[in-house]
């Protein structure tokens, strides 16, 4: 090699380590003002990477890539990776104040790469920059196995176990805590509903190399997995092909038994993702009335809603009781706010910042909300309640209390369309069920007396 070859490569040497430095320096960045955000202001993650992609437009898509999927497995395995730090310093970030330097959280970034994919190229670069040890390539099949070679190879001593996804007050709050925690380490698939004309929904899939496959439980259901490109820049989307909503959320409508010409009021649409789903089952016929406190997210449902050729949906915000000009329904949707503690792992550490004061206010709020809306369903109709919740308080043991107020209904017996098990009315979706949301919903007949 002469003299001209040499300095050459030096130079981009050089250039690759100044990159990888800057990309470093973001990320720890990032890391640091999301671990704040998420632990101190309770914010869920993706809203603070947006702020900070904001802030930052000198990040070019490689640089967002790493950043993003460094800092969401860091969230997702911090129940283990908390391990790694000393008390003092776990104590801090868990009260919304990251006080240690590049490298400590260079440490977690490693291991939580590490968790996430064993063969993660990200490896190689903690490894060079921080002079850490080499991981295995032939990892543990768990995360929680592989949290723990993590911290034997960096000789820091801890125990890790696989229900340490999940704060102590949780576990036992939580039923089957063990099958969430595990549900928890893995990346969920984005689940969409294909409204009409599959083939070419598919077609276009095919052509973006998206791996899509459908469900065998729920026609139209199909899981994308780890899709690379922004799902509403496609035509299928554009032209109101399909719609994305989760499993466990279009079997929530599969049970509410909408029927074409019936009459349907749901009370918390929101942008309406269930409100769509009931408005296709009915054919465009009859009409859903779609109410919510916040008008903006209904402006968003009309859109969606020509998007996808119904005009059956009538929108019209409420201020959390019935009108006084209500006509009673056929049925009754109420989809009510909740803790969303069934998308945590689309939200992953926000069980960290989770409080049992939080439970109470929205305990209190569905029970308003039961009371102020389960006079629109007529005699004979049905009442469909719903939340994406794991708590008790706020699924079985809120409708038994409803029940016993309101003996004017009673459960409506059926079938589980993810499990195929006979229920008493209660229908539980988890994410073992299909890799979905965990959700829960009661279906409730009103007297026809």
């Amino acid at each position: 090699m002469n003299e001209r070859e040499k300095r050459t490569n030096d130079n981009r040497g050089t250039l690759s380590e100044r990159k990888m430095e800057s990309q470093l320096n973001l990320l720890y960045t990032a890391g640091k003002g999301v671990l704040n955000g998420v632990f101190g202001k309770k914010m869920p993650p993706d809203l603070l990477l947006a702020e900070f992609f904001r802030n930052n437009r000198q990040c070019g898509s490689r640089d967002r890539a790493l950043i993003s999927g460094c800092v969401y497995a860091l969230l997702r395995y911090w129940g283990y990776l908390r391990n790694l730090l000393p008390q003092e310093w776990r104590r801090s970030v868990e009260h919304g104040e990251v006080l240690f330097s590049k490298r400590e959280l260079g440490v977690l970034f490693y291991a939580a790469c590490y968790c996430d994919k064993p063969d993660s190229p990200e490896l190689k670069t903690f490894a060079s920059v921080y002079n850490f040890p080499p991981l295995p390539r032939t990892a543990p099949q768990v995360p929680f196995m592989r949290a723990q070679k993590a911290a034997d190879v960096l000789k820091i001593e801890c125990t890790i176990t696989e229900s340490m996804l999940l704060p102590e007050w949780l576990q036992e709050r939580i039923p089957d805590a063990e099958t969430t925690a595990q549900a928890l380490a893995k990346r969920p698939p984005l689940w969409i509903r294909i409204h009409r004309e599959q083939e070419l929904c598919l077609e276009e899939f095919k052509d973006k190399n998206l791996r899509c496959v459908l469900s065998e439980k729920l026609p139209g259901a199909a899981a994308l997995y780890a899709p690379k490109i922004n799902l509403f820049s496609l035509e299928g989307y554009a032209k109101g092909r399909f719609e994305v909503q989760d499993l466990a959320s279009q079997a929530i409508g599969a049970v509410s038994g909408a029927r074409p010409g019936e009459r349907i009021f749901d009370a918390c649409a929101g942008a309406g993702g269930k409100t769509l789903q009931l408005g296709a089952m009915m054919k465009n016929k009859g009409t859903i009335i779609a109410g919510d406190v916040r008008a903006n997210k209904l402006e968003e449902l009309r859109r969606r809603a020509v998007r996808a050729g119904l005009f059956n949906i009538r929108t019209r915000p409420h201020e959390g009781r019935l009108w006084r000009d209500f006509t009673p329904c056929d049925r009754v949707l109420l989809d009510v706010p909740c803790t969303g503690s069934g998308v945590w792992r689309r939200n992953p550490g926000m069980q960290w910042s989770f409080t049992p004061e939080k439970l109470a206010e929205h305990v209190k709020l569905q029970k308003e909300i039961l009371e102020n809306f389960c006079t629109a369903v007529k005699p004979g109709g049905f009442l469909i309640y719903s939340t994406c919740s794991l708590f008790p308080e706020e699924n079985e043991l809120q409708i038994k209390e409803f029940l016993e107020r309101h003996e004017e209904f009673v459960l409506k017996e059926g079938r589980n369309p993810l499990t195929g098990t006979f229920t008493d009315g209660c229908y539980r979706f988890n994410a073992a069920d299909g890799d979905c949301d965990c959700m829960f919903a009661a279906v409730m007949e009103k007297s026809a007396r």
